[in-house]
């Protein structure tokens, strides 16, 4: 009986003992596993931060991506509006050289028509001086002109209108000359300061001038045979003179016609060259 109580006993103990190792071994058991939870928990909260740390730079690199692609959409919009504008510049620049040439050659077709109309009328001066001589022909702006005063041309009547004969020698030369030469016009600028006109046979001096012009272009007209298609009359009165005395003045080939057609036929030339 008393072994079987100490049996009992040792049974009673060794299940104890075992028990609580197993209790032990079981609690170690626990620990460590929520060590191992505790660690994972960590684990997973730093890969939380990280995930929304790399969201976080997903998203700026989305914004920055939109960014640049904004941008090269600027860009390629602006080279091609520089690309278009370049063009229209150059095609610009190209126009504007081609209307300067023809600007130049335009320019240079006025410039040799006027140094042929300078020739010509070097040529008429140095004919009418050498056939009427003494300083009466001048030239002055391109024009040719005569200038004989009214005591030469009427006498000393301040108010006559009929040519003196003593000038007709100057006239018959002045009509010798435009006879030779066809092309040539004239026009006799009448200028007349006679004072106390009566205002009946004159009304004033417009009056008188023109009719000195006039009566200069009858006489080359009539006793010298000069073309009266070739020649104009016109009346200054007292308001064209020149110095002290009154004057006639006989303008010779102003050809201011001939010269426009020169200047044009230069310029039709130039540019079909």
């Amino acid at each position: 009986m008393r072994n079987i109580i100490l049996f009992a006993a040792v049974l009673l103990l060794t299940n104890s003992v075992v028990h609580a190792q197993k209790k032990k071994d079981l609690l170690e058991e626990i620990d460590k596993l929520r060590l191992e939870l505790k660690t994972t928990k960590g684990e997973l909260t730093d890969a939380r931060k990280r995930e929304k740390v790399s969201e976080s730079k997903a998203k700026s690199m989305e914004i920055q991506v939109k960014d640049l692609k904004e941008t090269n959409a600027s860009l390629l919009t602006n080279m091609s509006s520089f690309t278009e504008l370049s063009n229209k510049k150059a095609s610009n620049l190209q126009t504007s050289q081609e209307i300067i040439k023809e600007k130049d050659k335009q320019l240079n077709a006025i410039n040799d028509a006027i140094t042929s109309n300078d020739s010509i009328n070097l040529a008429v001066f140095s004919m009418f001086k050498n056939a009427i001589g003494g300083d009466n022909i001048k030239i002055s702006n391109g024009t040719i002109f005569i200038v004989v005063p009214n005591t030469t041309l009427f006498g000393e009547n301040d108010k006559n209108y009929i040519v003196d004969s003593k000038a007709k020698p100057m006239l018959a030369k002045i009509a010798t000359t435009l006879n030779a030469n066809p092309t040539l016009k004239i026009t006799v600028e009448g200028n007349s300061n006679a004072l106390k006109l009566d205002g009946k046979k004159l009304l004033d001096n417009w009056d008188l001038s023109a009719r000195q012009a006039a009566s200069v272009i009858r006489v080359l007209q009539n006793e010298y045979e000069v073309d009266p298609k070739k020649m104009e009359a016109l009346g200054k009165s007292e308001y064209a003179t020149e110095g002290i005395e009154t004057v006639t003045r006989i303008i010779i080939d102003p050809r201011f016609d001939e010269f426009y057609g020169l200047v044009k036929n230069n310029m039709k030339n130039g540019a079909s060259k």
